[in-house]
């Protein structure tokens, strides 16, 4: 861990690395950087970037760039050097990542082109030449995973994590690390080593949490498809925030092991999964099936070995079934997203869908558990993980209460997991009961909000709770016809949340999107059904 000295002048040596690392030639002049507002078009405005690599960045999916670097339309070096510039560029507007390490994936992935001139019959391996970014929390040999806290600063790992052994030996180029929030337990990717990430959609609005750093990152496309994980939200409430797409995957189906973490080793509760957040969900589709089909187990002995099928792809012939959640019976989802899921079941229901309205069950009282789970052991290792070097909370954390719940008794933890079966039982019957394909809801009762104001992870983490395999698929923004109103109808809490939204003006540009939920383990049935649903939604293909 790190020696004991000031925590920020810790913190502040840790920044001056991670902006060294930008080559000068990379750098924004500041006479014309900006950092308020949208600025989406920003990355592509300053000179950095030749026209080779705004087509690189700009023009294709990482399902396309794998494909253009095997038909030798660009080499791996080309797209690696250009997703690198982009991405320190998209860091210099929003503050999204920690570890930057270009030089080495440059020379990576001109190693591939060397072997690749020296062996041309070689089979090249499924994600040859692929830049991948990661969240903060995937160890890689000699670099920092500090997820926020400052005591593993400076405490570089020993080995990679399992998911990162595995995507390289794929033929991947991993090139940086993001942003998150201290502990890993918020909306806001905001931490006292690194600070905030800003949303480039809307500067006013956080950029979710806890994957945000990917999400700015990718939504700038200084990355087209990186790695997240999610015990409560964490990939599909910056998928939201960003405007991009997300899969949460059933735990223990993509490798997780090895990453650094602020739970006690062995904990048993709801599990995290880790999964892939890209500027397509074909490319959410193409990371699920290279995973599955490349041995996972291997990697990662805890994966569940659950095979990629090749199962056929939904088609009109044999319309979906769909439940549509309209809200979590706990608080009422604001004009714009509320607009957004009529919308999108409206265009569902055009292409021959079949759409049926389902209701949660005990949905407050399964809150209640979910945060009784999340602090079984009363947060003692993340406190004395925060003690270690006296940092404070920020607000977002300081805010949840999570460091000062309880632990829980041994008799009360079986009460806690009996009382899951039986919700399990009961979640499991509403898919019996309207012979569902999927369902259909929004991941949040709101758009991306104002820093630290994002408190309901309602819409996500039951379906944490449940297991299930979830995908985000973008479907708009804000607009001037989402005016504010008076619909919120659950009471105090609900209203407060409800009041967020002040109106079209301040949540200019602001994303929207909707969320597929499938059963547990079904996740190639899942990220299948999202494809399609995303050309009925979007008209992608």
């Amino acid at each position: 861990m790190a020696v004991l000295q000031n925590w920020k002048e810790i913190c502040a040596e840790k920044r001056a690395i991670r902006d060294t690392s930008i080559p000068k030639a990379w750098r924004i002049p500041s006479t014309t950087k900006s950092n308020t507002g949208n600025l989406l078009s920003l990355p592509t405005s300053y000179g950095i970037l030749t026209e080779q690599e705004v087509r690189i960045t700009s023009g294709y999916d990482a399902v396309g760039i794998v494909a253009a670097i095997r038909d030798s339309v660009f080499t791996a070096e080309e797209v690696t050097t250009a997703f690198c510039k982009r991405a320190a560029i998209a860091q210099q507007l929003t503050n999204c990542l920690t570890e930057i390490f270009f030089g080495e994936a440059i020379e990576t992935a001109r190693a591939l082109d060397e072997d690749r001139r020296a062996n041309p019959t070689k089979p090249l391996r499924p994600l040859h030449g692929l830049p991948i970014s990661l969240k903060d929390s995937f160890k890689l040999q000699g670099k920092d995973a500090t997820i926020g806290l400052v005591c593993f600063v400076n405490d570089p790992a020993e080995n990679d994590s399992a998911l990162v052994t595995m995507l390289k030996s794929l033929g991947a180029i991993l090139y940086c690390k993001t942003n998150v929030p201290q502990t890993m337990m918020t909306a806001d990717s905001e931490n006292n080593i690194f600070g905030r990430t800003l949303n480039p959609n809307n500067t006013s609005l956080t950029a979710g949490g806890s994957t945000g750093g990917e999400g700015a990152l990718i939504a700038l496309r200084g990355s087209i498809l990186g790695v997240g994980t999610d015990i409560a939200g964490s990939i599909r409430i910056p998928s939201l925030s960003n405007g991009i797409y997300g899969f949460k995957p059933t735990p223990d189906i993509v490798p997780f092991g090895g990453q650094q973490n602020d739970v006690p080793n062995g904990i048993v509760g709801i599990s995290p999964s880790a999964g892939p957040m890209a500027t397509s969900m074909r490319s959410c589709k193409f990371f699920m099936e290279i995973i599955m089909r490349s041995n996972p187990s291997f990697f990662d002995c805890s994966v569940t070995k659950i095979p990629w099928l090749g199962l056929d792809t939904p088609s009109a012939a044999k319309p979906l079934r769909i439940g549509v959640i309209s809200d979590d019976t706990l608080y009422t989802p604001t004009p714009p997203v509320r607009r957004a899921l009529r919308e999108s079941s409206q265009k569902l229901v055009s292409a021959g869908h079949q759409v049926v309205p389902i209701q949660l069950l005990d949905v407050l009282n399964n809150m209640h558990l979910i945060w009784d789970m999340f602090s079984v052991d009363g947060s003692a290792r993340l406190n004395s993980l925060l003690e270690s070097t006296n940092e404070p909370l920020v607000e977002s954390v300081a805010r949840t209460g999570l460091t000062t719940t309880p632990g829980k008794t041994l008799v009360e933890y079986f009460s806690l997991n009996h009382a899951r079966s039986l919700a399990w039982e009961k979640f499991a019957n509403i898919w019996k009961l309207h012979n569902l394909d999927v369902m259909l809801s929004l991941p949040a009762p709101h758009t991306a909000t104002p820093f630290d104001e994002w408190t309901v992870i309602t819409y996500t983490s039951l379906f944490n709770l449940f297991d299930c395999p979830v995908a985000i698929i973008p479907v708009g923004k804000v607009e001037e016809i989402d005016v504010r109103d008076n619909a919120a109808q659950y009471g105090e809490k609900d209203q407060k949340v409800y009041d967020l939204y002040t109106g079209p003006e301040f949540y200019k540009d602001a994303p929207t999107a909707v969320q597929l939920i499938g059963q547990r383990q079904e996740d190639e049935r899942l990220v299948s059904i999202a494809v399609v649903v995303d050309q009925v939604l979007n008209g992608n293909h």
